[in-house]
């Protein structure tokens, strides 16, 4: 089947409705029983249950050998936010890197363990089922959407990638958030260049070419907000 990493949006009419089970009913070899996917201690609870191992224990990695403390200083110092839901669609960790009403995507830690039926906004649901089930089924490798309401200050998008384990068996999603205008911004004073509106850009994006700012991992507050398009017409090129 083939892969398809540079579409926005490769989710095509013949999947939508895709099944996927977002309530994490199912079970995996690394599913913890015996504690409530919902509770809000549930990292906790989780990890007295399995005998997690934490503080200054040693990990060893593929290549590397850190403690937990490391661990959690390297993950929480990277300058995007990181969620990892696994393959039973149930949200394990989140890098703790901002508190929640500064984070471009808000998480609270009492959302972790949760299924991700309840971390979406039910407006949201469906189309993270059709995100997921292209990333499962092999359609994509990775599936990137901006948020409404990116303008000149902000561009902020999100990336969903499956991860695979060594021998190619789906084992979850890595979504990472960052605002792309600073690093635009950045480049632009260092080489002198500018950003000018590309009149053959295409205008008015649908609502596929974009995720809802709270569509990832998120406080859902059940708001029904106006989803507003990108403004294709804001795409920009290069100009010396």
């Amino acid at each position: 089947m083939s892969k398809d990493e540079n579409n926005v949006d490769p989710i095509d009419e013949n999947q939508k409705g895709a099944v996927e089970d977002l309530s994490a009913k199912g079970k995996i070899n690394t599913t913890v029983e015996g504690v409530d996917m919902a509770d809000d201690n549930w990292v906790e609870k989780a990890a007295e249950k399995v005998h997690a191992v934490d503080g200054d224990t040693y990990v060893k990695l593929d290549r590397g050998l850190l403690t937990v403390k490391q661990l959690n200083y390297f993950l929480n110092s990277m300058p995007i936010e990181l969620t990892y839901a696994d393959s039973n669609n149930q949200f394990i960790y989140y890098n703790n890197l901002l508190p929640t009403e500064k984070m471009l995507a808000p998480r609270r830690p009492a959302q972790v363990g949760d299924p991700l039926s309840l971390v979406h906004p039910k407006r949201a649901v469906s189309h993270v089922a059709e995100v997921i089930n292209a990333l499962r089924t092999g359609k994509a490798d990775e599936i990137k959407m901006p948020v409404p309401g990116n303008g000149p200050d902000r561009f902020v998008m999100h990336y969903y990638r499956a991860m695979h384990d060594e021998d190619d068996n789906y084992v979850g999603i890595n979504e990472y958030v960052a605002d792309l205008m600073p690093t635009i911004k950045w480049f632009l004073e260092k080489t002198g260049q500018k950003l000018v509106a590309d009149p053959d850009a295409v205008s008015g994006a649908s609502l596929k070419d974009t995720v809802d700012g709270t569509a990832s991992a998120s406080v859902d507050d059940n708001k029904k907000e106006e989803e507003k398009p990108v403004d294709g017409g804001s795409s920009a090129s290069m100009k010396d």
